[in-house]
């Protein structure tokens, strides 16, 4: 056997500056494996079973590096490696969001060739040898922002990418992890997922009508609709929803279309419970597509999901608990105990593919997210309750999510002194006839695009009452119209559906809150 490196190591690639970095192959059991670049080199013995694993010292910032690994006389030589920084984006189909789809796509193709910026998408796998299966040729690569190679990025990611390219000047690599639809349950352990998120396993279970799960994963070639995500071709469900908002009519006649073309097309040997989608497993997208890249340095991660966690009654209210164990899960995995988390915060949704949210449940999901990044010091919120469509749960403008995301990379993982942080309720007084919100990250005070405070409410046992509100620096005034001596509540961003029109001067919007005064 000849030395052969871990597929996300090519040619092209962008390392980690400033930090330990881990290379890794197969190569013969025994077999002394040497890895140079930069003038260093790290050696050391492939395991009884071929598995090696070097780590080089932290590396410099460089636009194009010759990466060469050595075994006896066997030797691969990686050329145009790129050092500088390098980011996991991952998540489901929001942080997936193909550029080919984003609403600026066009007015940033014609500018965008930039040999910095370089993109890495995992390929999306549910089951053992998946891309064996179909065609995953045009995945598992490494792109450079180009105008042909552009519409294949993580939207978020190349925005993310291109904002601290621009101010950090040092090459920038996104390596995507993402699958659309997914759950929680999917993203940790195995065994993890069914202690945390016991009706998301329990769904996918009763999917199975009775099946082995072994039987399901043997076949996952037979359920082609589910499994062929090589991205041989776009799908025709995501060229369809994906670049507009489509009417509930328009998606209705699309949706009988395709159900009536996949019926034509089902393989006879397909069993009840065999066109179950692997990728709501416990544990299928930690086992097949978190742990093979496990371990590739990075800055930090992107995490956009939740989503799909609303699936399922009861399993909102884990989601808290749910994205503590993926974050402990993939520090675990990249032996990182510090391992850095960005999370998106989901913006408002009304209706999707003509179903009503008013019986679902994102503000826990919210909240959720919230309450894990009050707790664990290196996890930061990204705020973009500005930015929901009321009809699509996919946002058509990414940039924005890209470049908050970017801020606060800079001010938190690399020490910039910008700000980043979004405003967040603090505090909160009765003075007289006023409630007085407290707000902190209100860097220039606080902004009102329009007229009135959307999504704020103010509740008297339970009923809403009139107020007025006006801003004082870093102060929300409320006024109810009616005095009051009875306790009040001030509700903010506590619906499925909302568009926060309230920012700092730095134009990211204040965080969802509740408070009793």
């Amino acid at each position: 056997m000849s030395v052969v490196l871990a597929p996300i190591f090519t040619s092209g690639m962008i390392l980690q500056r400033e930090l330990p970095v881990r290379v890794w192959g197969t190569a013969n059991p025994g077999a002394r494996v040497e890895v140079c670049v930069q003038g260093q080199s790290a050696s050391c013995v492939a395991n009884k079973n071929g598995a090696w694993s070097c780590t080089l010292a932290p590396l410099h910032a460089s636009d194009a590096e010759t990466l060469e690994v050595r075994t006896g006389d066997d030797r691969v030589a990686l050329s145009d490696v790129a050092v500088g920084e390098v980011f996991v984006a991952a998540g489901q189909s929001n942080m997936e969001f193909w550029m080919r789809y984003d609403q600026d796509m066009e007015e940033f193709r014609p500018t965008c060739n930039n040999a910095r910026i370089r993109f890495y998408d995992q390929p999306k796998c549910s089951y053992p040898h998946q891309t064996d299966d179909f065609d995953y040729s045009k995945v598992g690569v490494w792109r450079k922002a180009t105008s042909e190679d552009l519409e294949y990025f993580s939207a978020v990611g190349y925005y993310f990418a291109r904002g601290l390219e621009m101010v950090l000047d040092v090459p920038v690599g996104i390596v995507g992890c993402n699958y659309g639809g997914t759950k929680s349950s999917a993203w940790m352990k195995p065994e993890h997922a069914r202690a945390v998120q016991p009706e998301q396993v329990a769904a996918f279970e009763a999917q199975l009508q009775g099946l082995p799960y072994e039987e399901l994963l043997a076949n996952g070639r037979l359920n082609v609709m589910a499994n062929n995500k090589g991205l041989a071709e776009w799908s025709a469900w995501n060229e369809f929803f994906l670049p507009q908002v489509r009417t509930e009519e328009e998606g209705q006649v699309f949706m009988a279309a395709a159900t009536g073309d996949a019926a034509a097309v089902i393989d006879a040997q397909i069993k009840p419970g065999m066109l179950t989608p692997t990728k709501h497993a416990p544990g299928a997208l930690f086992t097949y597509m978190v742990l093979p890249i496990a371990g590739f340095s990075t800055r930090g991660v992107l995490w956009y999901q939740g989503e799909s966690d609303d699936e399922d009654d009861g399993a909102q209210a884990r989601y808290a608990e749910a994205l503590r164990t993926i974050i402990a899960d993939w520090r675990e995995a990249w032996q990182c105990d510090d391992l850095p988390f960005l999370v998106v915060q989901l913006p408002g949704l009304g209706r999707w593919e003509g179903m009503s949210m008013d019986a679902r449940d994102w503000p826990t999901i919210r909240a959720g997210q919230q309450k894990v990044a009050d707790e664990d010091e290196r996890v930061w919120l990204c705020s973009i309750g500005d930015m929901g469509n009321k009809r699509d749960i996919h946002p058509k403008e990414k940039k924005p999510v890209g470049e908050r995301l970017s801020l606060l990379a800079m001010r938190h993982l690399l020490g910039m002194p910008v700000p980043a942080d979004a405003p967040r309720c603090v505090g909160v007084e009765r003075k007289g006839p006023w409630i007085i919100l407290q707000f902190d990250h209100a860097e220039g005070g606080l902004v009102l695009a329009g007229a009135e405070v959307n999504a704020l409410e103010v509740l008297r046992d339970g009923v809403s009452v009139p107020f007025h509100a006006g801003i004082r620096g870093d102060r929300l005034v409320l006024a109810p119209e009616e005095a009051t001596a009875e306790p009040l509540e001030v509700r903010f961003a506590q619906n499925n559906w909302y568009r926060i029109n309230l920012y700092n001067g730095v134009e990211i919007p204040v965080l969802p809150f509740s408070v009793s005064c």
